[in-house]
Order: structure tokens, then sequence, then C-alpha cells
């Protein structure tokens, strides 16, 4: 399995091209490339345009018009290379995020919230709760006062 990229008309996916020969490629990918379409494989500095002759799934069979070397597709080197680079910067962290951390975070995040939830309502509480006993006690205070 050679790994590769596809353009078709609906963009740039990812391949891996399973058989090859001079006119004809054997190919995987998820690309919604249909029958009858036109698609490009490049493999490093190689290009191969083609045209979808069936679809089966994943699979899809590649007629290209114009004869090509296979050798220099299995063998590009520099097709290696960049596969190794895209692997490479796929993780640019130096400790990769793992599901336990985003527990941790979604936890902490929600103990946040019903804490700033409890503190909202308390105040409430406490402001009704004066509201309600300040009229009472100024009659009080004023009966004391006169006394």
């Amino acid at each position: 399995m050679l790994p590769a990229r596809m353009r078709s008309a609906s963009g740039w996916s990812d391949a891996c091209i399973l058989n090859i020969s001079p006119r004809g490629l054997l190919v995987y990918s998820t690309g919604g490339a249909k029958p009858g379409s036109f698609v490009e494989i490049r493999r490093g500095t190689q290009l191969v345009v083609a045209r979808v002759v069936w679809r089966q799934n994943q699979r899809m069979g590649l007629s290209s018009t114009d004869p090509f070397r296979v050798e220099d597709i299995i063998s590009n080197e520099v097709a290696a290379a960049a596969v190794q680079a895209t692997t490479r910067m796929a993780e640019r962290r130096v400790i990769p995020r793992t599901a336990d951390d985003n527990r941790l975070r979604a936890r902490a995040f929600e103990f946040l919230c019903i804490a700033a939830f409890a503190v909202a309502l308390t105040g409430s509480v406490v402001f009704y709760a004066y509201e309600v006993m300040a009229a009472p006690l100024a009659a009080v205070r004023a009966a004391l006062a006169g006394h």
C-alpha cells in the first residue's frame, strides 16, 4: 500500500494505492469521486490524472489516458519523506491531550458553574429575607425608641 493524495471535484483527500499498472490504479479513498469523473493522484512529485472507471465502497478503479512509470511512483523517496513529515506534524504538542484531561477540565468547569449559581441564589435569599424583615424590625426599633 502506497499513501498518496487524491483530488476530485469534492476536494483533496487521503488515498492509498493498492495496485498499480502503467495505465491504471486500484485506490482506496474516502473522497467523493464518482464513476466517470476525473481525479488527480499525487504521490510526492508524481502526478497521475485518471478517470474513475468503477467504485465500490471506498475502493475505486482508475484508468489513465497517458501511461506513467510505475517505478517512479513506487520508489518515490520524496513521497515517503512527505508522509513521515505529515505524521510528525499531526500532533504538535509535546504531551498529547488525553480524554482524562478533557474530563477533568469539564468537571472543574461544571463545579465553577454550580458554585456561581449557589452564590447568586444565596445572595438572592439574603436580600429577600432582609426586605421581609426590614419593615417589622423598623416598627420594633421605633417602638423602643419612643419608650
